[in-house]
């Protein structure tokens, strides 16, 4: 059916880290220090009649200077799966931190989504802080800016469907305009959390990751996701948890096909 798709999750780089790090205030829940690994991800979403992504990774300079390292380039996990740039027709862009949008200039065909809240935020006042510029490089709001002038940029309020079993929603907290992404799959809906929710503890366990915008907004989220996963038949996929509960596809080992029975 063309109103269903496959999902895959494709990791291109991972960073080593422990919880203290990763979690706003750890000490307060008294528990020890533990590794946290912290896995890069970008989302494929196919069918026969279209090709969609959710983000597109860090680009390797910028994000090398910033210590973190692709493992494999984001257009090679592409190409590993039949997937040239100029085929993808749309890009989800689930929040401007530049882990998940910095490689935007290389997909010379697609249009773009992007939340309203997230896009007047970071190219208003506030988004010129160093601070928040850390996140949000001002290059690629600047390529942000050319998909508008080039009539390639959409810009959402709260939900919208973006094409027949692809739906989009605002649940801010990580930042005021980060999207979660649901798709229609064969076996079930997959939502695509993204930041929303970097790792599973998060929903789990009320357990803030360090970086946010608003800490109500955050734990309103969370509750969101819970609600959500609560539905019969769907399943929540975090933004950068190492958690291997997916089927491996074979011979690419960095892909993971989220339209698979998940593990017990």
């Amino acid at each position: 059916m063309t109103g269903e798709y496959d999902v895959f999750a494709l990791r291109y780089g991972t960073r080593a880290s422990t919880k203290s790090k990763e979690f706003l205030r750890f000490e307060v829940y008294e528990e020890p220090d533990a590794p946290q690994q912290m896995n890069y991800y970008f989302w494929l979403i196919r069918n026969e009649s279209r090709t969609v992504l959710v983000d597109c990774g860090f680009d390797r300079e910028r994000g090398a200077a910033k210590g973190r390292y692709q493992e494999v380039p984001p257009l090679e996990l592409l190409a590993a799966l039949g997937v040239r740039p100029a085929a993808v027709d749309h890009i989800v862009i689930s929040h401007m931190h530049y882990d998940h949008i910095g490689n935007l200039g290389a997909f010379p065909n697609a249009t773009v989504t992007v939340a309203r809240a997230e896009y007047e935020f970071w190219g208003g006042p506030l988004g010129r802080h160093a601070l928040l510029q850390s996140m949000v490089l001002p290059y690629e709001l600047e390529v942000v800016r050319a998909l508008e002038r080039e009539g390639r940029l959409s810009l959402v309020d709260e939900t919208a469907e973006l094409f027949s079993g692809i739906a989009v929603t605002r649940l801010p907290g990580h930042t005021p305009g980060q999207l979660i992404t649901r798709v229609r799959t064969g076996t079930g809906d997959v939502v695509l959390a993204s930041d929303a929710m970097h790792y599973y503890e998060e929903m789990e366990l009320d357990r803030p990751f360090r970086l946010f915008e608003g800490m109500g907004d955050t734990f309103r989220s969370y509750q969101v996701l819970r609600d959500i996963a609560a539905e019969p038949g769907t399943t929540v996929v975090a933004g950068h948890d190492p958690r291997d509960t997916c089927t491996h596809v074979s011979a690419l080992p960095n892909c993971i096909d989220l339209t698979q029975p998940m593990a017990p």
